[in-house]
């Protein structure tokens, strides 16, 4: 059985668990994904998952709203002239480096919530180029499919696997999707870490964020 959409990776947890004629398993199945879909998120950094958009912060304003799927920063970089890499602090680093309200080209940054905090103020809206890894987009009808889907098909059916067992009070399968998922996910990591230094170009997309 091919495992290339949600309806089917659907039809493999349902048949592999031999519950494919079980009607509680319409509304448990979707359950079962999306705890594995959590779980990829927490664990996974790979260069699929790697986004550059634009920032445009407010003068005046230090606080710029991050990408509504943001999960982790690679680089930020002022598009100033020259071009200006900022430094990653702590929210404490930052209360200690700027005190004060000083404005200017931003040379350093935190993250407070779900904003980046510019050191120094920005004193025009030049834009930030952010590179960051990116929540890996839920399966769903408007969502068939995503690059997790199509290149690790396995991860998806054995992550969703696992999460069943326990509903399912099969304590004796944990250890079985567990391995198959654990062995699945390394080789996940040594993909990542091999494609990303390829030689090859990284093909990124661009979106615009705005204060």
């Amino acid at each position: 059985m091919a495992i290339s959409t949600y309806s089917e990776l659907q039809d493999a947890v349902k048949a592999w668990l031999a519950r494919d004629g079980d009607a509680d398993m319409l509304t448990r199945v979707p359950e079962f994904i999306a705890l594995v879909e959590a779980q990829f998120n927490r664990d996974v950094r790979h260069r699929s998952m790697e986004i550059r958009g634009l920032l445009v912060p407010t003068a005046g304003n230090a606080f710029v709203t991050l990408p509504s799927d943001y999960r982790e920063a690679r680089s930020l970089v002022v598009q100033s002239n020259p071009l200006s890499t900022l430094s990653y602090v702590t929210p404490q680093q930052m209360d200690t480096n700027w005190p004060n309200a000083a404005t200017g080209i931003p040379i350093e940054y935190t993250i407070v919530g779900n904003e980046i905090k510019l050191g120094v103020i920005p004193n025009s809206a030049t834009a930030i180029e952010i590179t960051y890894y990116q929540t890996i987009p839920a399966l769903g009808t408007a969502t068939p499919s995503n690059w997790m889907l199509s290149d690790h098909p396995d991860l998806y059916l054995y992550g969703s696997l696992l999460q069943a067992a326990p509903y399912l009070k099969n304590n004796a399968d944990i250890p079985v999707w567990g391995a198959f998922y654990t062995r699945g996910m390394e080789g996940l990591k040594q993909d990542a870490t091999r494609s990303a230094f390829n030689g090859g170009p990284l093909s990124a997309k661009v979106a615009v964020f705005t204060a």
